[in-house]
C-alpha cells in the first residue's frame, strides 16, 4: 500500500509531461484571436446602432449579423482562452473557427446574398463605413490568427 497514492490528473513521477502548444505561438494566436473577436463585436454593435436608427430597422440580414457576430465572438474568445493556456486542441479549435469565419466572409456571404464578388470585396476593403472597416480588420486578423494557431498547435513544447 502506498502512503500517498497518486492523484488523478497529475503525471506520475518519472513520466514526461503532456505536450503543450508552443508558448510564443500560443500567446500570439490567443492575442490575435481576441483582436478578431473584438472586430466582430464592433461589426455586431454597428448593426445594433443601425437597427436602432430611425432610417434603419431590424431586417433579416441585420439580425443575422448581430446574433452571428455575438456568437462567433464568444466562441473565438473561449478558444483564445484555451490557446492562451497552451492547450493543443484549443489552438486547433481557434484555427478552425478563424478559417470558418474567413471562408464565410469571402465565399458564403456573396453566394447567399447574391452579391457579385467584386462588389463584396470592394465593400470589405473599401474602408468606407465602420462596418466595412470592422469586417476587413476581422478578416485580416482572422487569417493571421488561423496561421498562428496552426503553428501553435503543430509545434509542440514539453512542460
Amino acid at each position: 500500500m502506498y502512503p500517498n497514492p497518486p492523484q488523478p490528473g497529475f503525471p506520475q513521477y518519472g513520466l514526461p509531461p503532456k505536450p503543450r502548444a508552443n508558448t510564443g505561438a500560443a500567446m500570439t494566436a490567443g492575442f490575435l484571436g481576441l483582436l478578431t473577436a473584438a472586430m466582430i463585436v464592433w461589426f455586431a454593435l454597428y448593426n445594433v446602432v443601425y437597427a436602432l436608427d430611425p432610417d434603419g430597422g431590424w431586417s433579416g440580414p441585420v439580425a443575422q449579423n448581430v446574433v452571428g457576430g455575438i456568437v462567433t465572438a464568444g466562441l473565438l474568445a473561449i478558444a483564445a482562452g484555451f490557446t492562451f493556456a497552451r492547450r493543443i486542441p484549443g489552438a486547433w479549435t481557434l484555427f478552425g473557427l478563424c478559417l470558418f469565419y474567413v471562408m464565410a466572409v469571402f465565399v458564403a456571404t456573396p453566394l447567399v446574398w447574391g452579391t457579385p464578388l467584386s462588389i463584396h470585396l470592394k465593400w470589405i476593403f473599401g474602408f468606407e463605413k465602420s462596418n466595412g472597416v470592422a469586417t476587413a480588420l476581422a478578416s485580416i486578423f482572422g487569417i493571421l490568427t488561423a496561421i498562428m494557431a496552426a503553428i501553435a498547435g503543430s509545434v509542440k513544447a514539453r512542460g
